[in-house]
């Protein structure tokens, strides 16, 4: 029998939020809360999926149409004839399902990364990230691969999609995600705002531009360590995101809250109409004593930029 365990992290998005969908760069972070799979060939074609939302049984010549489990049935469809055998997959995670934080990016890049092990294959990131993008667009219709790119590589890492250009650009920032209670998926706001865009299109590519350009601005800060610079980048993205129509009240809440308690920069993180908003603190006004503040009534999650992108943690047994 050989069993693999396999662990890739979560991420958040900086910038590039929807530009990016339109040949924007975007910039995102590793984040050092990962999702684990642990896979195992059996001797048989049942398929087995363990996971906190729920288990799946099926066949692997037959496999359901399960949204619930849908990025892994995507693999298993195109690694069946691979395989030669059915599995057993146990999903393990160090954060809520509730929070995206890149969840299915990192669950996807995790499986495919086991499946090419046990089948003694390279997990050559390029090849990696080629794959896998494959598998979220066929399963959301869209996706420009940052979440991907940043699960495969770890670290803080600049990404541009029309060129597949990667450009790690460190692993520190002092930030902070504070979780807004709810979370509305990402493909319902990418339509809901590719909608808005068909009446006035020259404006909204007009914006994209602007959060383009606010994104390579960005990408300076973040090399020059111009924490103030980079605080301002997320001010102004955040109001581009709002124009879009992706922050609705209670996000505008946190952010003017988050300001007020000393965050010299906050904006959504990703889509928006939901899950997080990240803040970027001075480490020199927030230290020892004087924690990075809580927001009441938000849960505040702690982000600590993951080195490490996708790994063997066990090899096949």
């Amino acid at each position: 029998m050989k069993k693999v365990v396999v662990s890739a992290p979560g991420s958040t998005m900086l910038f590039g939020e929807h530009a990016v969908l339109y040949g924007g760069a975007a910039i995102a972070c590793a984040m050092e809360a990962r999702i684990r799979v642990e896979v195992t060939l059996r001797d048989d074609r049942e398929v087995i999926i363990r996971s906190v939302l729920g288990d799946l049984h099926a066949h692997l010549d037959r496999l359901p149409d399960d949204p619930t489990h849908r990025f892994v049935l995507e693999l298993l469809n195109r690694w069946r004839s691979r395989l030669m055998a059915g599995v057993e997959i146990t999903i393990t995670s160090d954060f809520s399902h509730k929070v995206g934080l890149g969840s299915s990016a990192a669950l996807t890049v995790a499986v495919a990364a086991a499946f090419r092990h046990l089948c003694g294959l390279p997990s050559k990131p390029r090849a990696l990230l080629d794959e896998c993008l494959v598998v979220v667009r066929n399963v959301q219709g869209s996706g420009s691969g940052t979440d991907l790119v940043a699960s495969i590589y770890g670290g803080t890492v600049l990404y541009r999609p029309d060129t597949r250009t990667i450009t790690p650009l460190g692993e520190d920032l002092p930030i902070a995600l504070y979780y807004c209670g709810y979370k509305t998926p990402t493909p319902e706001v990418v339509a809901r705002v590719r909608e808005e865009r068909m009446m006035i299109p020259a404006l909204y590519d007009h914006l994209y531009r602007v959060m383009n350009e606010c994104t390579q601005q960005a990408t300076g800060a973040v090399r020059e360590n111009n924490l103030k610079r980079l605080g301002r980048c997320m001010n102004v993205y955040h109001g581009l995101q709002d124009a879009l129509g992706v922050c609705d009240k209670t996000l505008a809440d946190m952010t003017y809250d988050l300001r007020a308690k000393g965050a010299i920069g906050v904006k959504i993180s990703g889509s928006g109409l939901g899950d997080c908003v990240v803040a970027l603190f001075d480490p020199a006004q927030f230290e020892g004593s004087n924690a990075i503040p809580e927001l009441e009534g938000f849960e505040r999650l702690p982000v600590t930029v993951s080195k490490c992108g996708v790994y063997v943690e066990s090899d096949p047994e």
